[in-house]
């Protein structure tokens, strides 16, 4: 990009700063400034046009160790843009695509994209009907979700959300789809174990992590919900399939709810400002199921993060989050407490449009165990009164321990469709019946072992073409004689 003086000689406008808070400068003497425009300052500081007002502009900084009121800034005629390539793969990296990581520039054919664009319009989407496998089996059994999907992922602070998180980058890492983790206002600690946990599953080459610190400038972490889409955008356009994660959407909520204050607009509800729906679910559109100019469909996954206080779902930015997305995933902190590893609640989540990316099998198969599941919670309230229970009960709830098993995941573990079948079909046929849940549990434990070895590739194959239940039981039974 041209310097402060090149871009005077372009637009013959100058303008002074004429007050600073924080990150955030008021200009005058800019007459043709235009919303969104990128302005400069002569010590080459960037900033990105807010609001203008008759005599003023209000200016997001992004550069600010060297401002003072009365330096000389211009406009470039341009919209703000960051520098996208292939090269930020594998790389750290803050809102402005600068590295952060240590491993020196970013090299490669860089393209500069506005950070803020509208989304397609409905005549350039198409149906989502292609399942994402997350690994997590209470997820994909449940809560299905589908390439071009926006599920929200809510709940207390270390439920394990994040974990969940990075299973499914693991997961769609290793069929080639471009992950981008995005971390609004995390400390660096956070990142830290992120990328440790990608390095050491041999993935990070393909994500990309963008960065936020809390001692960032508001307006940096405003900004990194924005850049990140606009990365994905970029991948999404060269036909590959984008994961991305925004991690999380309530810390850029008070971000912004923090900008608005020190702008002095009117507060709404909660102190939050009254466009803080149309900003989040502007971006939250962008993600999709989107045919291209080829008529090929290419598409944004986005797993949007919102944070709860003590499990309470009906706060004001997460209604919001809940109301523009296609579902959400509820992690539960009453279930952290009892030892559920993920702590999911299966009965308070839902994916609007997963279902329809899954076979009738599946279909079939989560009916049946959300069935089993409301037996097994009824059957746990007459358990409570000390009574002594009938034979059904006790199986009711002898099976629903052993789903509450099958369905806790060890972090790292991420599991095919077929092996979740499979260990599903094992308990359907029953298996484990007439054995303890701690028995089963070292059993499924093995079986881990040698899924990662491979030893279970060909009936993972073969359950692929399993149409419906009780070939699945049968099937299912079948391996175990032939054992």
């Amino acid at each position: 990009m041209s310097d402060f003086k090149n871009y005077l000689e372009k637009t013959k406008e100058i303008g002074h700063i004429v007050s600073i808070t924080h990150s955030i400068i008021m200009v005058s003497g800019l007459p043709n400034l235009k919303p969104k425009e990128m302005i400069i300052t002569e010590d080459e500081e960037k900033g990105m046009t807010y609001g203008l007002n008759e005599n003023l502009a209000e200016v997001f900084m992004f550069d600010i160790e060297k401002l003072k009121i009365g330096k000389r800034v211009t406009r470039t005629n341009e919209i703000f843009k960051i520098p996208v390539t292939q090269d930020l793969l594998g790389r750290i990296v803050n809102p402005l695509c600068q590295p952060i990581d240590g491993l020196g520039p970013i090299r490669g054919e860089k393209i500069f994209l506005s950070v803020e664009k509208e989304a397609p319009p409905i005549s350039q989407r198409a149906k989502i009907k292609n399942f994402l496998e997350t690994g997590v089996t209470i997820v994909d059994l449940l809560i299905p979700i589908g390439y071009g999907q926006r599920e929200l992922v809510i709940g207390d602070g270390k439920t394990g959300k994040a974990t969940f998180l990075l299973q499914t980058i693991l997961s769609q890492a290793k069929k080639g789809v471009i992950c981008i983790y995005v971390s609004i206002g995390k400390e660096i600690t956070h990142v830290k174990r992120v990328e440790e946990y990608l390095k050491e599953a041999g993935l990070f080459e393909n994500t990309i992590i963008l960065v936020a610190t809390p001692n960032s400038p508001a307006t940096i972490i405003y900004l990194a919900p924005y850049s990140g889409m606009t990365i994905a955008e970029y991948f999404m356009q060269k036909g590959k399939k984008v994961l991305i994660i925004l991690d999380d959407l309530t810390t850029h909520a008070k971000i912004y709810r923090e900008i608005s204050l020190l702008l002095k607009r009117a507060p709404g509800r909660t102190v939050y400002p009254g466009d803080i729906f149309h900003i989040q679910a502007a971006l939250m559109e962008r993600a999709g199921n989107i045919i291209n100019k080829e008529g090929e469909e290419i598409s944004i996954t986005a797993l949007p993060v919102a944070e709860t206080l003590e499990n309470d779902i009906s706060g004001y930015i997460q209604t919001n989050l809940m109301a523009m997305t296609d579902g959400h995933i509820f992690f539960d902190i009453e279930e952290f407490k009892k030892g559920k590893r993920p702590a999911i609640n299966a009965f308070l989540s839902v994916s609007r449009v997963g279902n329809q990316t899954k076979e009738l099998l599946d279909q079939e198969l989560a009916s049946l165990v959300r069935r089993k599941l409301a037996e097994y919670q009824k059957a746990l309230e007459i358990a409570r009164f000390g009574v002594e229970l009938p034979e059904k009960t006790r199986k009711i709830i002898d099976f629903g321990e052993k789903l509450g098993i099958l369905f806790n995941q060890d972090p790292k573990t991420v599991l095919s469709r077929g092996f979740q079948l499979f260990l599903l079909g094992l308990l359907l046929s029953g298996f484990w019946d007439g054995r303890s849940p701690k028995i089963m549990a070292v059993t499924i434990k093995e079986m881990l072992e040698h899924y990662k070895e491979g030893v279970f590739l060909k009936i993972e194959t073969e359950i692929e073409k399993i149409k419906n239940t009780e070939d699945l039981i049968s099937f299912s039974r079948n391996q175990l004689q032939n054992q």
